[in-house]
This record gives structure tokens, sequence and C-alpha cells, in this order.
């Protein structure tokens, strides 16, 4: 083995202890103030015994514990976030390409002939101003955005959870909008570089139902194994009464979705954790059905196979109020799960994705 081939070994045996340690201490936080029940020995050897025959090692019984306390649901398939972040993502999904997959100024070049997209008004990247693709000054950006109805500005690499996403107003370069800057060079300037600002989607009335202030998404996880695209999970994603932002990190509630487009029973919050059996303006999570269901599914599926780089992608996608599909964000850089909502990530497709890493 050569020197360079050496080091980069060891590179990524470093990276993999740093993401083991970060990942494996948040179970800690997801579980605190709360009493948890131990496995009985035929669950722990159940588990045990799954994982050491498709994975090749015993792992940590916190989750499955955790995951049990939430749904009811027992399985030896939950999948801990400290291997999944630490041995099974980097193994699906090329990292220094996911990036580039998930960066919302590339989804247009990427997948804009295959899905409608929100309008842009302006990009960022790297610092420099682009409208309709080409470069063009900051002062020229700013004009472009003197005067919107209604638009969204987030990070375009990165939008912390939803945290960095702003939904504002302008008239004569002035801004309204919750915790916006003043002026549209003050919004520009606080969000510094790598950002887009896109129309705000006006969404489908039924999804509109869940929550009416936010726009509510369905996140769906498709796999590119041995049968194929298929998609293996998904939940819906809607804000909290008043709020504009849906995802759960920031506040807002995720429920998991059948694969016949009907919610299960029960959504939850984060932080603090929570379940709810009804949306906060009354709507019950078991007599919803997500519309478009079935054409959602097909879209996810066509449009992961523009990218063979990612054997998982989750999808966010809306409707609007055309009841056309609209691509939000492609999450191919570490994308998350939701066990507690829908139970273990990957189904039946568990054991092929652990053998598939364990041999990689």
């Amino acid at each position: 083995m050569g020197i360079v081939s050496i080091l980069k070994k060891g590179e990524s045996f470093v990276k993999r202890k740093m993401l083991y340690r970060i990942h494996f201490n948040t179970i800690n936080e997801m579980r605190e103030g709360r009493t948890f029940t131990k496995l009985s020995k035929e669950q722990k050897e159940e588990v045990q015994k799954f994982w050491n025959k498709y994975f090749g090692k015993k792992i940590s019984l916190k989750w499955h514990e955790y995951y049990l306390k939430v749904n009811g649901i027992f399985s030896p398939q939950y999948i801990p976030t400290y291997i999944y972040y630490a041995e099974i993502y980097p193994k699906l999904n090329d990292p220094r390409i996911a990036v580039v997959y998930s960066d919302k100024n590339m989804i247009d070049k990427l997948l804009g002939d295959r899905v409608k997209l929100p309008k842009t008004y302006i990009k960022n990247y790297n610092g420099n101003y682009y409208i309709d693709n080409k470069v063009v000054s900051k002062k020229e950006a700013i004009e472009s955005c003197l005067n919107i109805d209604d638009a969204v500005i987030k990070h375009s690499l990165d939008t912390c959870q939803g945290k960095s996403i702003l939904r504002f107003k302008s008239v004569n370069g002035i801004v309204t909008g919750k915790d916006c800057p003043k002026t549209i060079e003050e919004l520009f300037d606080s969000y510094t570089t790598d950002f887009i600002v896109q129309a705000a989607i006006r969404q489908n009335a039924t999804m509109a139902k869940l929550n009416p202030t936010s726009l509510n998404t369905v996140r769906i996880m498709t796999y590119w194994g041995k049968d194929g695209i298929v998609p293996v999970f998904a939940v819906v994603r809607m804000g909290r009464s008043g709020a504009v932002i849906d995802n759960a990190s920031s506040g807002g509630m995720y429920c998991g979705v059948n694969m016949d487009g009907t919610l299960k029973e029960e959504a939850y919050t984060l932080y603090p954790f929570s379940s709810h059996t009804e949306s906060d303006n009354g709507i019950v999570f078991r007599e919803f059905k997500i519309p478009y269901f079935e054409a959602l599914k097909d879209k996810a599926r066509e449009l992961h196979a523009q990218l063979p780089y990612a054997k998982i992608i989750g999808w966010d996608l809306s409707l609007n109020e055309q009841d056309e599909i609209e691509l939000v964000e492609i999450n191919a850089n570490s994308p998350g799960l939701f066990q507690g909502a829908t139970g273990p990530a990957f189904g039946e497709y568990t054991s092929e994705i652990l053998e598939y890493c364990r041999n990689k």
C-alpha cells in the first residue's frame, strides 16, 4: 500500500471516529428527561443477532429503546444515527458529489428540465451574483429584488434545518417579514454568500389545511438498490400555527406517511419532543391523505435516476395551487431519518443496505 493510500485510509478512520462521537451523543440529548424501559432479553438478542449477521458488529441499544418508547414499534432494523452518519451514508452517497447535488443553486442545472421549480430572482455563488445564470453586479441583483410580493431567501449550501430561511416582501427596496433586515441590501449582506432568492410557493388547498401559514412539504426518501429506485419512507412536514417554516428542527411537526398517502396516527416535534394526533388547526392526522401521492413518488423516482452518484436521496416536494409538483430541495448530503414517525428507515431494504456498506 502506497503512502497516499495509507494517508487517505487514516484520514477516513479519523473522520469516521469523529462522526461516531458526535452522533453517539445525540441520542442522550433526545432521551434527556425521559424514562425508558430496557429491551427484553429476547429483544436484545434479536437486535444484536440481526446487526451481527448483516453488519458484523454489536450496536448500542439506546436507539431501539428510544423508538420503541416513541411509537410503540419494536424492530431490530432501526438505524442508530451514529452508524448512519459514520458508516452508511458516506458509503451510499459520494460525499464530494452529494454536496453539489444538494446545492439549491444547482437544482435548475441538474433537474430543471424535468420538474417545476419556484421562480428564481437571484443566486449568489461564492460571493458572485447571478440572474438567469448570468453574472451581474450586486447593484443589479439588488435592483431586481426591489419590489417582490412574496419571496423566500435561504442559504443554498446549508439551510441549517430551516433556520436560515426567511419569507419577505419588498416595496422600493424596503423589506417586511419576520426577523428580516430593513432593506434588500441589508438582507443580502446578512447572508454574505451562497444564497438564493425565490418566489414563495402558493400551495395546494388540501396541503394548506395542515397549516395555512407554512409551505407544508412531503419528504420522500428514495433508495437506488438491486430492485432499482424505490421509495423507502415518506413524511409530511408542517409548521406550527402562524409559523412560516415547516422543519422539525425549527419547531415544526413531522408525520409519517403510509405508501398509499394516508398519514400515520401521530406527528412529532423535536425540541422539545412532543406527540400530537392532530394539527394546530384541528386536522386529525389519521383521517388525512396526501393528494397526488402516487405522482409524488413517481416524480421522486424519475428525478433520482438523473443523479447516479447517490443511492439515497431525500426529496422535498410540494404541490402548488395548480396541483403541480414543485421541487423545493434535494437532500443528498447526509439526508436525515425520521424513524420515530416512520419506523425503521429502510424497511425491507435494511439488510441489503447494511451488507452493501459492510462490504464496501
